[in-house]
């Protein structure tokens, strides 16, 4: 079973300029009282997905994409950014192929006002290809982020952070194309620019750490592959705190690698945290929860043999 690989696929696309300002009294005018009304839905929306609560969000963010396509037209800036964020929250959930129709719709309109090679359109792209990578559309995926990859070393340069996303994207799903040398050589090399750039600590380039440690795993470098995962999941928790939706990827990961090498006490142990995280922040029916209630069983049932 391939190692899931969180998160640095980057989705959300940024809350648009006017939800950063400062909200306009209710009463000046209709309009400036729809807006207020947005950016009130927006901070709820903040707030839901805070909690993991992702239904709730993606009420919300269809009430802000009907009335931002009222309010400022289907091609105004803010209601891509809406329908982005939207499509970003249906990936959260699992819903892949909504969140891959949506991402289309986006990506269309984009490149139509905005430019094959602008920002936004680029982030769509990463955004269409990594919902295609969740639905096992590995070839489809690398073709994507490629493209992504070839414009932002182009417009943005080599070392720009975007530009390591999508590096590490496109070596993740070439990992799980089964181009384990090709995805190895492209995570160490991304692990080396983050460690300078952002430092070692760094959410991204823990990130590539984790990633990097999935790869050793589909070459069957189980030591390795553990020694990595111990270390990620260990500075995750320092980092990021031990209830963070990565420290119960590295959990999910860590079990795996000890599972293949007949280690399942701790396996298991592992696994039950990480069904544990998934269940409270992504619900029950959630891919991730529903791949670590498998998993575990499964060890459960090697231990009983």
């Amino acid at each position: 079973m391939p190692q899931m690989c969180l998160f640095w696929r980057v989705f959300l696309a940024g809350l648009p300029a006017w939800v950063c300002a400062q909200p306009p009294p209710a009463d000046v005018s209709f309009e400036k009282g729809r807006l207020l009304a947005l950016h009130q839905h927006y901070q709820s929306v903040a707030a839901l997905s805070a909690q993991g609560r992702l239904v709730e969000a993606e009420a919300e963010l269809r009430v802000i994409v009907t009335t931002c396509k009222e309010v400022f037209g289907k091609e105004h800036p803010d209601t891509l950014t809406s329908r982005s964020d939207l499509a970003a929250t249906l990936a959260e959930e699992g819903k892949y192929a909504e969140a891959e129709k949506e991402n289309r719709a986006v990506l269309g309109i984009r490149q139509q006002v905005l430019g094959k090679e602008h920002p936004d359109t680029l982030l769509s792209r990463n955004n269409l290809a990594a919902t295609l990578q969740e639905q096992g559309k590995n070839a489809e995926a690398v073709r994507e982020y490629r493209a992504v990859l070839a414009a932002r070393e182009r417009v943005l340069g080599a070392e720009h952070l975007d530009t390591l996303d999508s590096r590490n994207n496109l070596a993740t799903a070439l990992n799980e194309l089964g181009r384990h040398a090709e995805a190895e050589k492209e995570h160490r090399a991304v692990i080396a620019l983050r460690e300078r750039l952002l430092g070692v600590k760094h959410p991204k380039t823990l990130a590539s750490r984790n990633n990097l440690a999935a790869v050793l795993q589909e070459q069957e470098r189980h030591g390795e592959a553990e020694q990595e995962h111990r270390k990620v999941l260990a500075l995750r928790e320092k980092v990021l705190g031990a209830k963070h939706a990565d420290v119960f990827m590295s959990c999910f990961n860590l079990a795996l690698c000890l599972e293949a090498q007949a280690k399942y006490d701790e396996a298991l142990a592992l696994m039950q945290r990480a069904r544990a995280g998934f269940q409270k922040g992504l619900g029950e029916g959630h891919p991730y929860t529903q791949a670590a209630e498998d998993c575990q069983k499964r060890i459960a049932a090697e231990i009983k043999k």
